[in-house]
């Protein structure tokens, strides 16, 4: 029996077979035992779950192709031919390809975002819900719904494009960003009552209260790697006059996340508080006169902001008897 198997053991085909079942026996008990010994051990709530679980994956498969390699060419002239021609192939026929691991490479090294964060990359916004060797997958958010409320749909893109396009994190270094709410007022309104309406209406929503101090230490941080602009995080309204109203613009730190929430609170407590102080929210009108004065309506959908351009119809038009008398 010992001379069968080492005569089996002697050609050097079976020889290789055998060691190439080895690597995989190998490969399957290690890929098992770290799934169910090394992996439970991390929270299911951890964002780097997914990020070791992959990892290890990817570090499994590539010594497993490297040892049956070894196994199968073992003659030095024989391995710098086969890895020019599979070097000369894959720039050629996977041109794509390579450029997407060289991005995942860049993502993992870089981390110019991770799992959980929301970017914006060739027009498409989302959650990152995963990294892969290849691709990254999305939660899409914006597109047909309004504010930064999630479609629910799976977006897929390659890893090239971390090369080809502008990428925009809204959370790697610092979780929130700045919102605006414009509302125009007549200017027979009290506007400085309408500026501390508002802003009394973002500084002491709970979610703004809850953001400050978070904010304040984010903001501290990122400051330490990037030359970022210290500004104040106090909400603050900014006036500009127009031809019809006054635009009041309300800007303040908001939670990435909760941009729409907290945008629908602030704006119901100033309608609400404007209600009750008196001031008018303005809005865009067209009054049309007519002549003669005989019976002809006047019309005018809002007397508090009427447009100054004037529209004249009917049989009479005064221009024509300013500039020829004899018609008259």
């Amino acid at each position: 029996m010992e001379n069968i198997l080492l005569d089996i053991w002697n050609i050097d085909f079976y020889r290789k077979a055998i060691l190439t079942i080895v690597i995989f026996l190998f490969y399957i008990t290690l890929r098992i035992s770290i799934h169910r010994l090394v992996l439970p051990r991390i929270p299911d709530d951890s964002p780097y779950l997914v990020t070791i679980r992959k990892i290890t994956g990817y570090l499994l498969n590539i010594l497993t192709v490297l040892l049956i390699f070894a196994v199968w060419v073992q003659k030095l002239g024989d391995l710098t031919v086969a890895l020019g021609l599979l070097a000369a192939g894959l720039a050629f026929a996977l041109q794509e390809i390579i450029g997407s691991v060289a991005g995942w490479t860049t993502i993992i090294s870089g981390q110019p975002f991770i799992i959980g964060d929301r970017i914006e990359t060739g027009g498409i916004r989302g959650d990152v819900v995963d990294v892969s060797l290849l691709r990254t997958k999305l939660m899409e958010i914006g597109n047909w719904m309004a504010g930064d409320h999630n479609t629910g749909r799976i977006v897929t893109v390659s890893n090239a494009y971390i090369f080809k396009e502008p990428l925009f994190n809204y959370s790697r270094h610092i979780n929130y960003v700045w919102d605006e709410i414009s509302v125009p007022v007549t200017y027979g309104s009290d506007w400085r009552k309408a500026i501390e309406i508002m802003t009394t209406a973002a500084g002491e929503n709970p979610a703004y209260q809850d953001l400050l101090p978070k904010a304040h230490e984010q903001r501290r941080r990122a400051r330490r790697e990037f030359a970022i602009k210290i500004t104040s995080l106090e909400p603050r309204v900014f006036v500009r006059l127009t031809d019809n109203w006054i635009e009041l613009g309300l800007i303040y730190p908001v939670d990435t996340e909760a941009r729409r929430s907290f945008r629908s609170e602030v704006s119901q407590r100033i309608l609400t508080d404007f209600s009750q102080a008196g001031i008018t929210i303005a809005s865009q009108t067209m009054a049309i006169v007519q002549f003669p004065h005989s019976g002809a309506a006047t019309t005018n959908t809002d007397v508090s902001t009427p447009k100054r351009d004037h529209s004249r119809k009917g049989p009479y038009d005064a221009r024509n008897r300013l500039c020829n008398p004899g018609r008259a």
